[in-house]
């Protein structure tokens, strides 16, 4: 039945704000996060802030967190072991009628608008309590990808909403005999911000967020006391706010700012490479691409080797040194070199002169106009990348039109398919098939592959092994599928990879911060010397 969750607020701000000498750790980030509820946003910022008080049965490193392992009963049922001993803020114990619970939630649509996994659940027939501890997830075909999902699903206590006594039977729809959710407003003013994380909730506001310290929690106690969240869009003013006291650690400083901080010895930065390529996506298809036209009518993006000379024509290591002072890795294929399961690859090679030969081969020896799209707003430092791409291709000859947008804009004709190509930025928390199952992949509903293939690739070798590796429960054996598949999409090149982002904070000198390579960021990677 509903139970009342209410003063957990109330006592937090109490606690907090009584303790003269708190350790607080005041962050700012770079965007608001969007909610507290867990479910209907992704993003890093709003990941990274909720993890305070929201946590999953997998870490965001696909380690167990409120699980302790699982085990495949078939290809097609998974049963995930929980730990014991763990409570809510409300002071529940944590089972698996909890879980069921959340992935009703999960499924449940809100103003008919999908949460988070709603697709990504859609494989799931059903989730089941075995016992208190024991949560079994049956699937209509292979899925050893939900592994990697289960760290969205935020677990949250049964109690928080009206739910008959007795099993709650799971269903694609999130009714599951639920009468009432809890609303966004509820979890906004606090009664229904309840996890089992180190932090509990205490204000959340657009653009400011306060937690305390969970005392209670089942793991390591929390290094901080609290935990502040300012949100300051504008890099300039975040960084003025570090210089002025107001934050001990602000998130994307710029080249500029970490520059400046070889002269204060009373501040630093800490840099990590982060698990985003950045990447061209281009248009294959051989009926031609939006914003690409050649003298004869043909459709130069359908060769490879116009694909080829376009890569070629990159200095990826001036990109990386120049533009952010090494703050960034040069890439040589589309998942980061350096993140778990991606295969072997050689490096990709700068040549312009050889480029030129291609082109000429092609029959673009005179060259061809390409429209190239980028977001002005979107990533740091992207919009001079995506000037000095323009610049590269315009040395072997191709009539570049550099077409800069705001995100809102850029990501509509993005989904519309109205750009032949453009320049993007593609996150690997999923592992290293994330980008390439998505954006390379033909579209296959049953195994969640291909929904983004904007470049209208189709490979017979490449879908052949993403087919393989999206039914392989066997770690090593799905390695060797994405190698395949990375090995077919560098040889075509329907994308052209670029680098690999490398997330950056500046702190102030008595800080520790041990970065993460999902670009979140959280009180747990920092500490005091």
């Amino acid at each position: 039945m509903k139970r009342t969750l209410t003063t957990l607020a109330a006592v937090a701000t109490v606690a907090l704000s009584g303790a003269a000498q708190a350790d607080v750790l005041r962050m700012a980030y770079s965007s608001a996060p969007r909610s507290v509820d867990p479910y209907p946003f992704g993003g890093a910022t709003t990941a990274g802030y909720k993890e305070h008080i929201y946590e999953a049965l997998v870490a965001h490193d696909d380690s167990p967190l409120l699980a302790t392992g699982w085990t495949w009963n078939s290809p097609t049922s998974l049963t995930v072991h929980l730990r014991e001993g763990v409570k809510f803020h409300n002071g529940d114990a944590l089972t698996a009628r909890d879980v069921v619970y959340s992935a009703c939630r999960m499924m449940f649509k809100i103003d008919g608008k999908r949460n988070l996994l709603t697709s990504s659940m859609g494989p799931l027939t059903d989730v089941v309590a075995v016992d208190d501890y024991n949560v079994r997830f049956d699937m209509a075909n292979p899925y050893p990808l939900w592994i990697q999902k289960m760290k969205f699903l935020s677990v949250l206590p049964a109690s928080g909403a009206d739910v008959p006594d007795g099993p709650i039977q799971y269903d694609a729809e999130g009714d599951c005999g639920i009468t009432a959710y809890p609303t966004r407003d509820d979890f906004e003013n606090g009664d229904a911000a309840i996890g089992t994380g180190p932090y509990k909730h205490v204000v959340y506001e657009k653009e400011f967020a306060k937690m305390t310290r969970n005392d209670d929690y089942w793991g390591a106690p929390a290094k901080w006391d609290g935990v502040e969240i300012s949100s300051v869009s504008n890099s300039g003013a975040r960084f003025a706010g570090l210089l002025a006291g107001d934050y001990d650690l602000i998130e994307n400083p710029t080249a500029e700012d970490i520059s400046a901080l070889d002269r204060n010895d009373d501040y630093t930065f800490t840099g990590k490479p982060a698990w985003r390529t950045m990447f061209v996506v281009l248009d294959v298809n051989p009926e031609g691409a939006n914003g690409v036209s050649a003298p004869d009518g043909s459709a130069p993006l359908a060769d490879v080797r116009v694909r080829q000379a376009m890569s070629l024509a990159i200095n990826r290591e001036a990109i990386t040194s120049r533009l952010f002072g090494g703050n960034a890795t040069v890439a040589n294929q589309f998942a980061p070199a350096y993140r778990a399961g991606a295969p072997e690859m050689p490096a990709l090679e700068y040549n312009p002169e050889k480029a030129k030969e291609l082109l000429a081969d092609a029959g673009y020896g005179d060259g061809f106009t390409l429209t190239f799209n980028a977001p002005s707003d979107r990533y740091p430092g992207g919009t001079r990348v995506a000037q000095a791409l323009a610049q590269y291709w315009a040395r072997i000859g191709i009539n570049v039109e550099l077409n800069t947008q705001p995100w809102s804009v850029f990501a509509k004709a993005r989904r519309a398919g109205d750009m032949g190509a453009f320049f993007y930025g593609w996150g690997h928390p999923q592992g290293a098939a994330q980008m390439i199952s998505f954006a390379f992949a033909s579209r296959n509903k049953d195994l969640g592959l291909g929904s983004s293939n904007y470049s209208n690739y189709s490979s017979a070798a490449f879908d052949a092994a993403m087919e393989a590796w999206a039914v392989e429960t066997d770690e090593a054996k799905a390695n060797e599928f994405v190698a395949d598949a990375m090995v077919a999409a560098m040889a075509d090149l329907p994308g052209i990879p670029v680098y690999y982002t490398h997330s950056l904070w500046a702190h102030k000198a008595d800080l520790t911060v041990d970065g993460r390579q999902d670009e979140r960021t959280s009180a747990f990677m920092v500490s005091k010397k």
